[in-house]
């Protein structure tokens, strides 16, 4: 009776407001009285709850739980705990489920029984859930960890419920220089039970939406997708304890194990093949039904897309293809990769973009290796390339009129002259509607990124020291002003290296080193000489009175002369082909080749090209030696004459009809994918039966 005459004055205090008072009466009522010790720890544990510290009385109610096993109290705490949340809870599950089935990077292959773990308590210092088939209660608290991965690491956390903890390492693990999609994987692994609890307290969706969270529930799904395609396997691994870090270290060590004993039988299998079937090769080319394995890296622009067109022709002319790219941009293709696809597939030929065989030590010597150079890559322009080439390594050289790719020494027996040509399945005359018409149409186009001149120069200057920045800033606006009034450009390397050399003494007294003055002139032939002349061009279209002018592509919108014309970027394939179509004149405008990739797309779309002049002795891919000027298509030979043929042009709209017909013709006829690969089939056929009359 003394125990429950104290208990009442408690409730006294707590209902005069003197909570803390009322809590630590009832703690000195449970020493004085143990045999009560249950009754008196319930009465404190719903005072608590009561006057909401209601994390203390929840973990009071689990204890004393813990104690006792009274399924009454059992009920009580999710009465109060679970059932206001349940039906949230449930619902962000099954949205985050739902999301799930369209996302990529998860793999299920271990499942909880359904909904026997539920949390019941949720804050930064900790998460208390209960597996409702046990009726056990589970407290994790939050220990600070040391979660400090460096850029560039693919990183494994196992069973982490902390929201906030793993949004901060993403961040610090992402991939430092990406480009277009590329990333790396951030790996999340739970244990069943762990993630159908994760799913409950968060929404994932600012998870997905990084497009590079790995889910993988159970160690099963762990192995199993790190045995797939292309997967980059994680450098780090955190979890809760170091028990937990072993199993995933060991199953990591063990898939690793696997992959390379598949790789070493791979190996054997392709080593037996390929040196029984080395004639098979030479003679399925020969009767012009190769198997050719087409590989290209999604991390690259047009490269991708020129591989699709080729395999895509080859295909239409009867050979059986294979394309290995990555399928994603976590994604990346290693040597077991390609060992699989060449051990599937067995091909006869193996199609490169701007990469040779000796970067792959995969690619078995007996297989033919065609590769389409179409990039001044430092690899493509080392003197030391060619006697790496072996006879079955063929070069198709987009590089046709070009000096400087001659002089490095590449066999003529292996070089097959192959300009960039378009896909006639893409670009051609489509039935414009009255809305593309009106989007569309004009009298003048140019299709073309980089027109940011003035900003280039910034960030060139940005990367010298204050003493040399104005100076080169003064070179650099100097060769501008110079195309501006003469009309004139540099097409040479070594133009550039002489203007910036005399410049620097002549000007500021200045001799740059081997080094700065090969990063100069390589800036402005490559870069800066482009975005000044495209520029000029349409400064001399605009001051000449043509208004009816668009710009296609990224840069023109922010400068406030040209943002009236600009379009934003265009679409690549129907879209633009339709731009091309609906234009009256389309302006070239690359200054190293007058085979520019949008030639050919301009005249297969139907519509009228007008090359600018570039000297053939500089003319990288020379159109001159394609088609016929002045025949299948115009060139303008400076400012006056640009003007003369854009008025002539667009007053004579039979001529220019009868240009542009002429011009898809000749298109047709020589500039096609299909034309292409089915020359290159037959050259390489015909060379490696030269060689082997000459053996």
């Amino acid at each position: 009776m003394d125990a429950l005459r104290y208990l009442n004055k408690a409730l006294d205090m707590e209902e005069n407001g003197y909570i803390e008072e009322a809590l630590i009466l009832i703690t000195k009522i449970v020493s004085a009285f143990p045999e009560q010790e249950n009754d008196l720890l319930l009465e404190q544990a719903k005072m608590k709850f009561r006057n909401g510290y209601e994390k203390d009385a929840l973990l009071d109610f689990i204890s004393l739980y813990e104690n006792t096993k009274e399924e009454e109290l059992y009920n009580l705490i999710l009465q109060a705990y679970l059932e206001p949340n349940q039906e949230k809870l449930e619902q962000q599950s099954q949205r985050n489920l739902k999301l799930l089935e369209q996302y990529p990077h998860y793999c299920c292959l271990e499942k909880a029984s359904g909904q026997i773990t539920l949390p019941v308590w949720q804050d930064g210092e900790r998460i208390i859930y209960v597996n409702t088939q046990t009726m056990q209660f589970t407290i994790i608290n939050h220990a600070e960890k040391e979660f400090d991965p460096a850029p560039d690491t693919p990183v494994v956390f196992v069973n982490n419920l902390w929201f906030a903890e793993i949004l901060a390492c993403e961040k610090k693990c992402r991939i430092s220089n990406p480009f277009m999609d590329s990333n790396i994987p951030m790996y999340l692994t739970f244990d069943p039970g762990r993630w159908e609890l994760f799913i409950q307290l968060y929404d994932l969706e600012l998870l997905l939406k990084k497009d590079r969270i790995v889910f993988l529930i159970g160690r099963s799904s762990f192995r199993h997708y790190l045995m797939g395609e292309m997967v980059v396997f994680p450098r780090r691994i955190y979890a809760e304890n170091d028990s937990e870090m072993d199993v995933y270290y060991t199953l990591l060590s063990e898939t690793i194990a696997s992959l390379e004993k598949e790789e070493q039988k791979n190996t054997e299998i392709l080593e037996n093949y390929y040196k029984n079937n080395k004639k098979e090769i030479e003679v399925h080319i020969k009767e012009k039904t190769p198997r050719i394995l087409f590989f290209t890296s999604r991390f690259t622009t047009a490269l991708q897309y020129h591989t699709r067109d080729c395999m895509e022709a080859a295909r239409r002319l009867g050979c059986e293809t294979r394309l290995l790219i990555e399928c994603d941009g976590i994604h990346r293709v290693f040597k077991r990769e390609i060992l699989r696809h060449l051990e599937q597939f067995r091909p006869d030929i193996i199609f490169c973009l701007d990469h040779f065989r000796f970067e792959y030590p995969a690619f078995p010597e007996q297989v033919v290796c065609i590769t389409w150079v179409q990039d001044p890559m430092p690899h493509i322009m080392n003197k030391s390339t060619p006697a790496k080439l072996s006879n079955r390594d063929f070069v198709m050289n987009h590089f046709t009129t070009w000096r400087k790719f001659r002089n490095i020494g590449y066999d003529e027996k292996l070089l097959i002259d192959a300009p960039v040509p378009a896909n006639a399945y893409i670009y051609k005359p489509y039935q414009l509607s009255e809305q593309e018409l009106e989007q569309y149409s004009c009298d003048i186009c140019l299709v073309c990124h980089a027109s940011d001149a003035e900003q280039h120069v910034d960030e060139i200057v940005s990367k010298f020291p204050k003493s040399l920045s104005e100076s080169i800033r003064a070179v650099y606006e100097g060769y501008r002003d110079y195309v501006y009034e003469t009309g004139e450009l540099f097409y040479e390397e070594g133009m550039f290296a002489e203007y910036i050399n005399g410049a620097m003494q002549q000007h500021f007294s200045i001799t740059f080193n081997p080094k700065t003055l090969s990063f100069l002139v390589n800036d402005m032939y490559q870069w800066y000489n482009q975005r000044v002349f495209r520029q000029v061009l349409v400064d001399w279209i605009i001051d000449a009175g043509f208004t009816n002018l668009k710009l296609w592509g990224n840069g023109w919108k922010s400068s406030i002369k040209y943002h009236k014309y600009a379009m934003g970027p265009a679409t690549n394939g129907e879209t633009l082909s339709k731009i091309y179509q609906a234009s009256k004149i389309v302006i070239g405008n690359n200054t190293q080749t007058t085979s520019a990739a949008r030639a050919w797309e301009t005249m297969l779309s139907g519509g009228f090209y007008m090359s600018n002049y570039i000297p053939p002795e500089s003319d990288v891919t020379d159109i001159r030696k394609i088609i016929e000027v002045g025949q299948d298509v115009v060139m303008f030979y400076g400012k006056e004459d640009l003007i003369q043929k854009i008025r002539y042009y667009l007053t004579e709209e039979e001529e220019r009809t009868k240009m542009a017909e002429r011009g898809r013709k000749a298109a047709l006829e020589k500039m096609t994918f299909d034309i292409l690969m089915e020359r290159v089939i037959n050259e390489v056929g015909t060379r490696l039966e030269g060689m082997a009359h000459e053996r």
